[in-house]
């Protein structure tokens, strides 16, 4: 069995310090630190931390599509509700923050390509839900219904954290897929 190379050691480390402290909640050298290297050594893997946020966000991306694969021999209502369970895991229960969410506040301040990588990762999630509500009967549109599923998760996922009640996310879920399907 082969052990991770130093560059995916660093890029887990950086996720775990990004989820839990926010993009400028970390620096380099304690991501350097954490993994006993020389900072040096970090910038011969990740010119700068743009570059391993960038890097992040694209692992973001494939660590969701892989997700999507496994799951989906579910139906599409259960795995939208799979998908709010597994969320609600890693971010509340977990005490993280969304990778989404992450840069939200300083998004004008966020570099153009890491903005991209971003946006790709939300349009890959948009887009998977898209084509689960095209197996669910709704009386809204499409659109609107993945919106405002992205939106009820986010919010309910702040609301869970600050009444340290991580069931309200799935009832918060449940309660809306029941009042939109006809």
């Amino acid at each position: 069995m082969s052990t991770p190379s130093t560059k995916t050691e660093l890029l887990h480390a950086a996720s775990r310090m990004l989820l839990s402290k926010g993009l400028n909640g970390f620096s380099l050298q304690e991501l350097a630190t954490s993994q006993n290297i020389k900072k040096a050594s970090l910038y011969h893997h990740y010119p700068s931390k743009n570059a391993l946020a960038i890097e992040l966000y694209r692992f973001y991306q494939e660590a969701f599509l892989t997700w999507v694969e496994k799951y989906r021999h579910l139906s599409a209502e259960k795995q939208i509700i799979n998908y709010a369970e597994k969320l609600t895991t890693w971010i509340c229960e977990k005490k993280r923050v969304c990778p989404v969410g992450a840069l939200s506040l300083e998004w004008q301040l966020v570099d153009p390509e890491l903005q991209k990588e971003i946006k790709k990762l939300h349009e890959i999630q948009k887009n998977w839900l898209t084509s689960l509500y095209k197996e669910i009967d709704i009386k809204i549109p499409r659109a609107e219904a993945v919106m405002c599923t992205m939106a009820l998760l986010q919010g309910s996922i702040q609301l869970a954290r600050i009444n340290d009640d991580s069931k309200l996310v799935i009832k918060n879920l449940k309660s809306y897929l029941k009042s939109i399907k006809t």
